[in-house]
């Protein structure tokens, strides 16, 4: 069986439309998210006196995001919150209330202190500082991480009376303007 050429337009097209239907639904970052079971606080930005941190899904690391993204090898967060500096504990990461009133994601020595973090080692050192000393702390690492393409949604156009990505839409209107071609017989 020969394909026509238009036949073949129409397969490589309806491939398309099923690459980008099946791509780009729900962006995931690759940090953590940490929901606030106390409040309706949802954060993922780890606050630190002198930095913002996220911590990465696949290898509990922090990275520093103020600044240039910067993961701290030396560092660990276990599934509970502890954190580990070259193995050794290092505080633990809980929600707080901060200046403003607000329950932000905080990097706590183990005596319940807000940690200063070395930008370059990630050595944190304890401070006499609590979260309720600082206002308007982020808790959105979109803000700060690097790479735009993480954060920002795709873009999308009401199409058919539903939001849909633009690039589905074009291909669904090309599809339907591929079907009008004439095709020839063989």
């Amino acid at each position: 069986m020969r394909f026509h050429r238009s036949s073949r337009v129409i397969a490589v097209g309806l491939g398309l439309f099923a690459l980008t239907a099946s791509s780009g639904f729900g962006q995931i970052v690759p940090w953590d998210v940490f929901i606030d079971d106390q409040s309706d606080s949802v954060c993922d930005v780890v606050n630190a006196a002198n930095a913002e941190l996220v911590i990465l899904s696949n290898t509990g690391q922090f990275v520093i995001v103020t600044g240039a993204d910067v993961i701290l090898e030396d560092t660990f967060v276990d599934i509970n919150g502890d954190v580990f500096y070259l193995g050794d504990p290092a505080g633990f990461i809980d929600f707080a209330l901060d200046g403003d009133g607000f329950r932000t994601l905080w990097w706590m020595s183990l005596t319940g202190r807000v940690v200063n973090v070395s930008g370059f080692t990630g050595e944190p050192t304890e401070t006499d500082l609590l979260p309720s000393d600082f206002s308007d702390v982020p808790c959105d690492a979109c803000d700060f991480w690097d790479d735009r393409t993480v954060c920002d949604p795709p873009i999308t156009i009401n199409f058919c009376g539903m939001n849909t990505q633009l690039s589905m839409a074009l291909t669904a209107v090309g599809l339907g303007f591929m079907g009008l071609t004439r095709r020839r017989q063989v």
